[in-house]
């Protein structure tokens, strides 16, 4: 099956970031948690520079805590859920305006867990007819099996899986772009990498 190129594009000004649960109490129960947030904060760093609109999510907060304080969210719309799905109706009706009083045609999305919350987040967006970028170095499960399910059910479904660098990228377009310096201060360190791909032996 060809893809849809059109799909895979992004666009300043018609694309959001959504920021799931990426949250305090689940720094224990992670291994490997700490290289995953220095990812997502980059990422969210970099986004912010992009003025791409940010919604984070936090699941049950009274028992797992606040959102990481690594991860820069100040300025976004910040919903506390029990849902497994970051779609609750007060989301939605953010979304449906963040982008010039517009919804998004794109969704950039990261965080915790990428088997559950991640995964029907994603299915709930594909459903409502929004393009999903799943950042997969920004998106973790406690198990490297799950998270690797899970990235493959939501490429079934439609999402791009994609990577950090390559939405920024994907986002700026060109070097002329008024921020291209500013944001390669981002990626001009590697992407700590998070095991989803073997590494070569050189």
């Amino acid at each position: 099956m060809t893809m849809n190129a059109a799909r895979a594009v992004l666009n300043q000004g018609k694309t959001a970031l959504l920021v799931c649960d990426i949250q305090e109490g689940f720094a224990k129960a992670m291994k490997g948690f700490d290289l995953f947030v220095q990812n997502s904060s980059r990422l969210v760093s970099a986004l912010k520079i992009l003025n791409v609109p940010m919604i984070v999510s936090e699941q049950y907060p009274k028992a797992l805590g606040k959102t990481v304080p690594e991860i820069d969210i100040s300025g976004a719309k910040v919903f506390a859920k029990t849902q497994f799905n970051m779609c609750i109706p007060e989301l939605r009706k953010e979304l449906s305006t963040i982008c010039s009083g517009k919804k998004p045609e794109s969704i950039i999305l990261i965080g915790l867990e990428a088997h559950i919350c991640i995964e029907n987040s994603a299915i709930d967006l594909r459903m409502n007819g929004y393009e999903v970028h799943l950042v997969a170095n920004c998106c973790y499960s406690r198990t490297q099996e799950d998270r690797l399910l899970a990235l493959q059910r939501m490429r079934d479904i439609g999402c791009q899986i994609t990577t950090s660098e390559n939405v920024l990228y994907k986002l700026m377009k060109d070097s002329n772009h008024k921020e291209f310096k500013n944001v390669l201060s981002f990626v001009k360190t590697p992407i700590a990498y998070t095991g989803l791909v073997p590494v070569a032996k050189i």
